[in-house]
């Protein structure tokens, strides 16, 4: 007698260890300058990005499409140079900045860009809770936005947003100490494109249609870390190496598109699931990071005035 075995099919956006979306901008001339999210293989918009000018800065916001409601706004100056996120649930004057990577630094290279969030991750050890990173100019309150609830812990009273939309004081367990991790973020280049079987004419036609530039803003983001998640081997890691990367935005730009964005970010689910932090956060992290790539020669002009 044959057995017959189920067989689980995951979401049309992932694999069994990476989520998948496309992104794709709209008109050129359009003046809100929209990118759509878009869950793989499908045309059901998650979030999308849209830009408003301010009196003195240019704000764009990540909307969650489904329920209309912004997650994270990004700004940057009219004049000069910088780059802040912030999700509306910050106190006000918090906010998370894009720095470069200094030169010292064994993870800079052109246009390399670092942040900073808490994690999921344990602290090492007491120090790193007093020393947290802070997200404010004239204030040292360190950045409060919590990733997902790590394991429970003995319950007290606290006031946890339980998601970018919404924040209810409730009876929740008290989270470990967790880390103030940094992520950098590094252009990539482009794979190569395998040869078809086609006649000259055609292939000359694909290469130009389809073509992506020696300049592609392909890039990945990594978590520095001195030692190896707990989902990797058991090799011993080099002190301040990248782990492997959480996110990869692959550019699938056509050559003739002219201030146009098309592409495909992939999120480690692993590695998410370690760092704990909602994917709207990514996702507004790789949308930012590919504005500064494609405008890198504008936002350097700006730096150095």
């Amino acid at each position: 007698m044959a057995t017959t075995t189920a067989t689980v099919i995951p979401p049309a956006n992932c694999s069994l260890n990476v989520l998948r979306f496309q992104i794709q901008s709209s008109d050129v001339i359009d003046e809100q300058a929209r990118i759509n999210v878009y869950e793989e293989k499908s045309e059901n918009v998650i979030w999308y990005k849209e830009r408003y000018l301010g009196d003195e800065e240019i704000v764009e916001h990540i909307i969650h499409n489904p329920t209309s409601t912004i997650c994270w706004s990004i700004h940057r100056p009219k004049r000069g140079w910088y780059i802040r996120i912030r999700s509306r649930l910050f106190p006000p004057g918090v906010f998370i900045p894009f720095t470069p990577v200094p030169p010292a630094s064994p993870h800079h290279c052109d246009a390399a860009l670092s942040i900073h969030s808490r994690t999921n991750i344990p602290a090492e050890s007491p120090t790193e809770i007093s020393e947290a990173f802070t997200f404010q100019e004239r204030s040292s309150s360190p950045h409060s936005y919590p990733p997902t609830p790590p394991p429970p812990r003995p319950p007290s009273l606290t006031v946890t947003p339980a998601s970018p939309r919404s924040s209810t004081s409730t009876l929740e367990p008290r989270p470990a100490a967790t880390q103030i991790c940094e992520f950098i973020m590094t252009p990539s280049s482009a794979p190569p494109t395998k040869p078809e079987n086609t006649s000259f004419l055609s292939r000359a036609l694909t290469a130009l249609m389809n073509h992506t530039p020696s300049n592609s803003n392909s890039f990945s983001l990594s978590r520095v870390s001195s030692a190896p998640p707990p989902y990797a081997a058991a090799d011993p890691v080099p002190r301040s190496s990248l782990c492997a990367p959480l996110l990869v935005f692959h550019d699938r730009t056509p050559f003739l598109s002219f201030g146009s964005r098309m592409g495909t970010i992939e999120i480690d689910k692993a590695e998410e699931r370690l760092v704990g932090i909602d994917t709207s956060f990514w996702i507004a992290v790789a949308l930012t990071y590919l504005e500064f790539l494609a405008e890198r020669e504008s936002y350097l002009a700006a730096a150095s005035d």
